[in-house]
């Protein structure tokens, strides 16, 4: 995966894009024909940039952005009061970028009462197939971190597999980490029916107290509906989502895949140690061990990504 793949599909290409719709409004203030062909530059670039993004906002955020261009292009018609106009589609722009941000910040997790974590995925985690001899990241984390793992990961889950699944194996781990949906959005399932099962089983997980994480979906473009149920449900929930650009700097890693997303053993010990750095805070410390080393594991998780987190 190269930088700009990872760049449109992490989300950063979003930022990007609405950097270059502020230039493009800011320009279009101007009469000089060269700063005009200018700003359509910017205004193109930064659509494509936003559009590429598939960033899962919700449809009011990008009517905003839409009056924000209107004022922009038509703020001289204002008269006096142009200024006034372009400072409200400058500002809109922001608004919308800032909406955005909290999604691409990474969650804190509260100590939890016990070393266990509870691990539902589809075949980034489980592997792909009866030939695959890697030791998987869950079980990394197992042996390297003293944790009680319960893998309910599976080949080909989708969230409604997954649901049913739960029924069959009740979780009683403080910490759940989530993993699933990349099944549902390439294959045949619809977003109603994504949503529906979706919302099951984390309505199943949720439990006082519990900590429920989930990885967000990378998108491709034209997605941004599966991106919307995810974060609702989220939402409703109380479950934390971890960026996209976490699960990509690891499929991005040098021989970290060996078809671009299923994990080599070099994937999933990045795998492991990026979960790690996000799970460590909420594991007590383990027998005879006084103290949980949690900053050092992220600081060395950081390392490996390449990435800061």
């Amino acid at each position: 995966m190269n930088r700009l793949v990872f760049h449109i599909a992490s989300g950063d290409a979003f930022f990007a894009g609405v950097a270059l719709l502020v230039v493009a409004v800011l320009l279009q203030t101007s009469n000089a024909p060269r700063r005009q062909r200018a700003a359509t530059w910017f205004l193109s670039g930064g659509l494509i940039a936003i559009g590429f993004s598939a960033t899962a906002l919700p449809a009011w955020a990008y009517a905003l952005l839409l009056v924000a261009l209107a004022l922009g292009r038509f703020a001289r018609s204002f008269g006096r009061r142009s200024a006034l106009a372009t400072a409200a589609g400058v500002s809109a722009l922001v608004a919308v970028g800032l909406l955005e941000a909290p999604s691409h910040v990474m969650p804190a997790l509260r100590p939890s009462a016990a070393r266990r974590v509870a691990i539902i995925g589809d075949s980034i985690t489980a592997g792909y197939g009866a030939d695959d001899a890697t030791t998987k990241w869950p079980a990394i984390l197992r042996d390297r971190h003293r944790v009680d793992v319960q893998d309910l990961s599976r080949m080909g889950a989708t969230a409604a597999s997954a649901a049913t699944r739960l029924r069959e194996n009740p979780v009683d781990a403080p910490v759940v980490l989530v993993e699933i949906g990349g099944n549902d959005m390439l294959g045949k399932t619809t977003p109603a029916a994504f949503e529906t099962a979706l919302d099951a089983l984390l309505e199943a997980l949720r439990r006082p107290g519990r900590q429920i994480v989930m990885f967000e979906l990378p998108l491709p473009p034209l997605h941004e509906r599966f991106g919307r149920i995810q974060r609702k449900l989220a939402a409703r929930h109380g479950v934390a989502l971890i960026p996209k650009r976490v699960l990509l700097s690891v499929i991005e890693g040098t021989d970290a895949t060996v078809d671009s997303l299923h994990l080599t053993q070099q994937g999933h010990d990045r795998m492991a140690a990026l979960v790690w750095a996000i799970l460590a805070p909420a594991m007590p410390a383990p027998a005879g061990q006084p103290t949980d080393l949690s900053a050092r594991f992220v600081s060395s998780s950081r390392s490996a990504s390449g990435r800061s987190l």
